[in-house]
């Protein structure tokens, strides 16, 4: 039935391509790539089915695949338990293991041309030379190292420069298997981690060792599959975790990629090209391509839907690149290896890529600009020309193109030299505006102490600060030097109201907005990110609202003297820190590189800081608790801030639930009347 089902829709795609078993055709899926912000976003073809590759030997269920530097094709086939051997036009060349293999998974060839297979079932890798011979069985390893109850169930094999071999096996928590040509066991490769979640980490630090080691121990996962590049580098995939599925070893089994690299958990295969970009294929069909530093390049491929189109997977198996770019994957169910051609999009990405990973970024600039002119949204484009503008001093041009890129480093490396470019042209024109300024000021100074000229304007000023409005909301400037007798006076004393509370509360929510969206494009947290008005309010007064509402209800219940005017009066002075500093140190922040992070970094821990501090002292001070009355009355605050949101949070869905409800209703009466 198998078979029959694998003819039907060979025939069909024959029909439908009659003139070539590798036919071009057009691409029944999307390709996405990374925005510089960072989303997935459709762009242009990147590769498009070429079509089946038709051996003249039956392959029946195909599990791995492996190309050689000669295009020479080695599928390994569960289903005929042996590795069929073909060219690109599909001729057998020899027919491998036959009548030894058990049930063959895995195939690898190495630089004399030996074939090397793991077999899961009879639990070696046989090594046969170029003609087929059997020449050596890698069993299980004596070595007491490898542990006697490790299981040895080899899936994948490969074979690294120096001939160490590398067997990735099920269950093999401890990472990859590595032997010696002479079956010598070397040890255990890039294990995995285990993931740290919050639950974890508290029950570590509430339980004693002997019960961490009883209760909590965990295993890592085993490794899936593996790739090796051509300077001997190896590349794992692990399904079944969130954390690290996609891995570049380094000589020390280290992960040299970002360990959140990828989204997707249900990888299969990975492949590696000359180049060193990264082909990984998932269970879906998705195929995704990264560069060697780990930038998600392309996502293309996909689930058949039923129409036995070209380009889409039941059931994806193996994934190879051969020297000329084009990507085989392998179907197990159908029994079919599909091939891919790059369209001239992704060639000339490749070829900047070339360039610039050879530092070559000047050389590579006319390819980036082709792919601009093609999607002036990729992002590694941008960044590269960022680069190659820099390479030329065009400093400027450069810290546009890394703006775009969203590229952190390479505009702070910019902006120095852009800011370098500026003080020489213009200190000494600062110098003499400041010492200018600087003379005035002591000129002013000097003569109002011999004429009082300024007196004038100090009667003025005071009649503008007896106004009671403009007295209490300049009120908050003392709570700099003297926040205790402050918060006296503006209980005891009425120093402030609620009208001025409120328009401080609107004047830090416009803070709020500066600092959010025009600190530095280096520090800024909304970097790329479009504004949402109601967002922004929630953000900024929910927390508030909760907090001055639950820290009423518990002072109520814990004795506090606080009313509830008080605390909404004192919340927004004790925020007197973030509404005056935060907006010279946001305007500070536009001149700073990198290299003087600490500066603005160090201003608003100490403006956070300083406004906790003063928290703190109003809550002690309002309702007249002790300090560890102070700290009880801000935990258990905390705690039904949090179980406040909790329930309004329920209530909305619910109530969501029932719009959705009557609102379904009221359309079904409108359309049965």
């Amino acid at each position: 039935m198998q078979r029959l089902s694998k003819l039907l829709i060979c025939t069909l795609i024959l029909v439908l391509f009659p003139f070539l078993s590798v036919a071009s055709a057009v691409a029944p899926y999307d390709t996405m790539t990374i925005a510089p912000d960072g989303e997935i976003v459709n762009t242009q073809t990147a590769y498009e089915p070429l079509g089946l590759l038709l051996a003249d030997e039956e392959i029946v269920n195909p599990e791995d695949i492996y190309i050689d530097d000669n295009g020479i094709m080695y599928v390994v086939d569960s289903g005929t338990k042996k590795v069929i051997v073909f060219n690109q036009q599909g001729t057998v060349l020899a027919e491998v293991g036959e009548g030894i293999l058990g049930l063959p998974t895995g195939v690898f060839v190495d630089e004399g041309g030996d074939i090397y297979v793991a077999d899961y079932q009879k639990e070696v890798v046989f090594r046969f030379s170029s003609e087929g011979e059997l020449i050596r069985e890698y069993g299980r390893p004596e070595s007491p190292l490898f542990g006697s109850r490790s299981p040895y169930k080899p899936q994948k094999v490969g074979i690294d420069r120096r001939g160490n071999i590398y067997v990735v096996g099920e269950g093999s928590t401890n990472g990859i298997i590595q032997l010696s040509q002479s079956g010598e066991f070397l040890g255990f490769y890039g294990v995995n981690r285990t993931q740290s979640t919050f639950g974890s980490m508290l029950r570590k630090l509430i339980t004693s060792e002997e019960a961490r080691s009883r209760l909590f121990m965990k295993t890592p996962p085993a490794p899936d599959n593996m790739a090796i590049d051509k300077q001997g580098l190896i590349y794992s995939v692990t399904t079944g975790t969130t954390n690290e599925i996609i891995k570049k070893l380094n000589v020390a089994g280290k992960n040299m990629f970002d360990p959140d690299i990828i989204a997707a958990t249900n990888l299969v295969d990975i492949a590696v090209d000359k180049d060193g970009n990264i082909f990984a294929i998932a269970a879906t069909g998705d195929i995704y391509e990264y560069d060697s530093y780990g930038n998600l390049l392309f996502i293309f491929g996909g689930p058949d839907d039923g129409s036995n189109r070209l380009g889409l997977f039941k059931q994806p198996s193996g994934i190879a690149v051969d020297e000329e770019g084009r990507v085989y994957v392998t179907d197990k169910e159908l029994g079919m290896i599909q091939a891919f051609e790059r369209t001239t999009f992704s060639q000339l990405t490749h070829a900047g890529i070339a360039l610039y990973k050879e530092g070559l970024y000047v050389e590579s600039q006319e390819y980036w600009e082709e792919v601009l002119q093609l999607n002036s949204s990729f992002g590694l484009a941008h960044s590269a020309m960022g680069k190659a503008y820099f390479k030329q001093q065009q400093f400027e041009e450069a810290l546009d193109s890394f703006k775009f890129a969203n590229d952190v480093e390479g505009y702070s490396d910019a902006f120095w030299e852009v800011r370098h470019q500026w003080l020489q042209e213009n200190l000494g024109t600062v110098i003499i505006i400041l010492f200018v300024l600087y003379v005035l000021y002591a000129g002013i100074r000097f003569w109002d102490k011999k004429k009082h000229i300024l007196d004038g304007a100090r009667r003025q000023w005071k009649k503008v600060t007896s106004v009671k409005l403009i007295s209490e909301l300049l009120f908050l400037f003392r709570f700099f030097r003297h926040p205790i007798e402050s918060f006296y006076d503006l209980q005891r004393l009425g120093k402030a109201s609620v009208l001025s509370a409120t328009i401080l509360y609107i004047v830090l929510f416009a803070v709020f907005l500066i600092n959010r969206f025009q600190t530095g494009f280096i520090f800024s947290p909304t970097r790329g990110a479009e504004a949402n008005l109601m967002f922004e309010v929630g953000i900024v007064f929910i927390p508030l609202l909760a907090f001055i509402i639950v820290n009423f209800l518990v002072s109520t219940i814990n004795d506090g003297e606080g009313k509830f005017r008080d605390i909404y009066v004192g919340t927004v002075y004790s925020l007197a820190p973030y509404i005056v500093l935060s907006l010279p140190v946001t305007l500070v922040s536009n001149g700073l590189t990198l290299n003087e992070s600490f500066i603005y970094e160090f201003s608003m821990l100490i403006i956070y800081s300083w406004c906790l501090i003063i928290l703190f002292i109003m809550i002690k001070e309002i309702h007249n608790f002790s300090i560890s009355g102070t700290i009880g009355n801000i935990l258990v605050t905390l705690f039904g801030m949090a179980i406040l949101l909790l329930v309004v949070f329920i209530i909305f869905v619910l109530m969501d639930q029932v719009y959705d409800f009557v609102y379904s209703i009221i359309r079904e009466v409108m359309l049965r009347v």
